[in-house]
């Protein structure tokens, strides 16, 4: 017997379908969730990878190593940044993945005071999510646009997915026009 959560996937995959068959893929993409849009996609490359054999039962599970940009510079992270860490330390922690966390900032440390307290956040916030050992890579004071620096990152560390607020878009951190440009992986959007 399916779980409600697993009935509800397959409802949607299953209309998912439907609207591609009969309309269009604009309809069917947008008439599922989100997370449902993700696993479709890891699915499908799954599907595409093994050239033929059967769909992944769990898409997700093919997710190894995982990136969380933070852009914002509130020394305690922004809501949305929680967000994003709590997310990224429960999929890692589910699917046995490696995290990678760049912090992104156009100005150089010496000109952020609060830097080591924001480190210390986000030490905090990770191993509150059970995660003492992960990447930290900063990316400060380069003058490139946090998104271009963003797949920069995930191209050269051949992640698996990048998880991120909206928060970050709403801000004007990350222009949301240019992700499907730059970022060679998916990237889970979590909304605010």
């Amino acid at each position: 017997m399916k779980s409600g959560r697993q009935y509800r996937f397959s409802c949607d995959v299953q209309m998912f379908v439907y609207l591609l068959m009969h309309q269009s893929l604009f309809a069917a993409l947008k008439s599922v969730d989100c997370s449902t849009r993700l696993a479709l996609y890891l699915a499908v490359r799954a599907e595409v990878n093994e050239s033929g054999s059967a769909l992944a039962i769990d898409a997700l599970s093919q997710v190894k190593h995982v990136l969380l940009p933070i852009t914002d510079r509130n020394p305690y992270l922004s809501e949305g940044t929680r967000q994003a860490a709590a997310t990224t330390t429960s999929l890692a922690k589910k699917y046995g993945a490696n995290i990678t966390v760049v912090v992104i900032d156009d100005k150089p440390k010496e000109s952020f005071p609060e830097h080591d307290t924001q480190m210390s956040s986000i030490r905090w916030h990770l191993s509150e999510g059970g995660f003492t050992e992960f990447g930290l890579m900063e990316r400060l004071g380069e003058g490139k646009k946090p998104t271009a620096i963003i797949g920069e990152v995930a191209d050269e560390l051949e992640l698996d997915l990048v998880v991120l607020s909206m928060e970050a878009i709403h801000s004007k951190h990350v222009d949301g026009n240019l992700l499907a440009e730059f970022i060679p992986c998916p990237v889970l959007m979590l909304p605010l």
